[in-house]
C-alpha cells in the first residue's frame, strides 16, 4: 500500500493539468475530510524531513557561536536571533523577505526524471537554491526554529489558473485567518487568484489530498 500511496503523490507532483475555470482558491486547515496520510507514508518528504533534523545541530551550534557558522549560515543567525524582538506577523514577513532573496532554481525537468525526490532541507537550501517548493520548505523550517507549531503551518501545492503547471507556498493559520507566502514577497491572506485550485498539502504531522472526491 505504501508503495502506491508515493506513486500516488508523485504522480500529483509533476502531472500538470491545465483548467478553465478561473475562480478564486480559498485555503482551509479546517478541512479534515482532506488527510491523506501521516508524512512517514512519503519516503521521499520523510527523508527531508529526517535529513533536516540531523543538520539542525549544525544551526545550533551557529547560533550559539557565530564563528561556528558557514557564510550562509550567517544570515539565517542574524534572521533568527532579530525575530526574538519581532510580533508575531512581523516574523512572518522577515522570514519571507529572507528566504525570497535565495536563488530560483526551476527543477520541473529533473522532477519529472526523478519524481518525488526534489525535497531540500534547509541548509541544502541556502548553499544552492531551489524552486518554489523548497522555498515554501525553506520558510517552513525557518519558522519552525522560532517557534510556530507545524499544525499551523502547511507547504501547499495548487494548480494556476491561465497556465499548465503547478505552484506551491507555505500556508499559515494565523489570527482566524489563512496566509499564503509567496516567493516574490507578496503575502496573500487567503483569496489567491493565480491558483484555481488546491491539489495537495504536506508538513511533518501528515499529507492533504485536496482533490479526493470518495
Amino acid at each position: 500500500m505504501r508503495r502506491r500511496l508515493e506513486v500516488y503523490l508523485a504522480a500529483m507532483l509533476v502531472t500538470f493539468v491545465s483548467t478553465d475555470a478561473f475562480g478564486q482558491a480559498l485555503y482551509s486547515f479546517e478541512t479534515t475530510e482532506d488527510f491523506f496520510a501521516p508524512a512517514t507514508y512519503w519516503s521521499a518528504w520523510q527523508d527531508t524531513l529526517d535529513r533536516h533534523q540531523a543538520e539542525r545541530e549544525i544551526i545550533h551550534q551557529c547560533l550559539g557561536d557565530e564563528s561556528a557558522c558557514t557564510r550562509r549560515l550567517r544570515g539565517l543567525r542574524h534572521v533568527l536571533l532579530k525575530s526574538a524582538d519581532l510580533s508575531f506577523e512581523q516574523r512572518i514577513r522577515l522570514v519571507n523577505r529572507y528566504v525570497n532573496r535565495h536563488r530560483y532554481k526551476d527543477d520541473r525537468v529533473s522532477s519529472r526524471a526523478k519524481a518525488g525526490n526534489q525535497w531540500e532541507t534547509l541548509t541544502e537550501f541556502l548553499h544552492r537554491g531551489g524552486d518554489c517548493e523548497d522555498f515554501a520548505v525553506a520558510k517552513y523550517f525557518v519558522l519552525r526554529e522560532l517557534g510556530v507549531d507545524a499544525e499551523d503551518m502547511r507547504i501547499v501545492i495548487g494548480r494556476e489558473s491561465q497556465r499548465a503547471t503547478h505552484h506551491a507556498m507555505l500556508a499559515i493559520r494565523f489570527d482566524e485567518d489563512v496566509w499564503l507566502l509567496e516567493n516574490d514577497n507578496t503575502i496573500h491572506r487567503n483569496g489567491y487568484q493565480d491558483i484555481n485550485r488546491f491539489v495537495y498539502a504536506i508538513n511533518e504531522q501528515g499529507i492533504w489530498d485536496h482533490e479526493r472526491t470518495d
